[in-house]
């Protein structure tokens, strides 16, 4: 594969990469594995004031795993907000179909349509929990 020059590029923009930023071989900034061993090339930054431990990570694992995994999980939206965000959609679509061209106003009304049935589902979902609030017929407002 050498032979065929695919590699040549990327091994010539990396010298010159390693010109430019002054890179160096690995043992000038770990040393090698006998002055690690002896202690003379300590884990500590080149920056004063920048010093930082090699140092493993243990982690320790929570009593309640569920409780654990159910914190990263997003807070569920109401069905207010839910309905909110539905109606600045559409009201969004409605605009930008307003300047669109004739070939993408049916995909425009397409989203529309699919924002309406989310919007019914959703009313369908909340009246099915008893916390039916007047459900929003009338999108043409939004």
């Amino acid at each position: 594969i050498e032979a065929t020059g695919i590699c040549a590029a990327s091994w010539f923009f990396g010298t010159i990469h390693k010109k430019i930023a002054g890179f160096q071989l690995d043992e000038v900034y770990v040393g090698t594995a006998e002055e690690r061993a002896a202690g003379g090339k300590p884990d500590t930054s080149m920056h004063p004031g920048r010093d930082f431990s090699m140092g493993t990570n243990v982690l320790v694992a929570p009593s309640d795993w569920e409780k654990a995994i159910k914190n990263l999980e997003p807070v569920p939206e109401t069905f207010s907000q839910q309905r909110e965000r539905t109606l600045s959609n559409i009201k969004s679509m409605k605009e930008m179909m307003a300047d669109a061209p004739e070939e993408e106003k049916s995909t425009f009304a397409a989203g529309i349509e699919a924002e309406v049935k989310f919007l019914q589902k959703l009313n369908d979902e909340e009246a099915a929990e008893g916390d039916a609030s007047a459900p929003v017929k009338d999108i043409e407002a939004a």
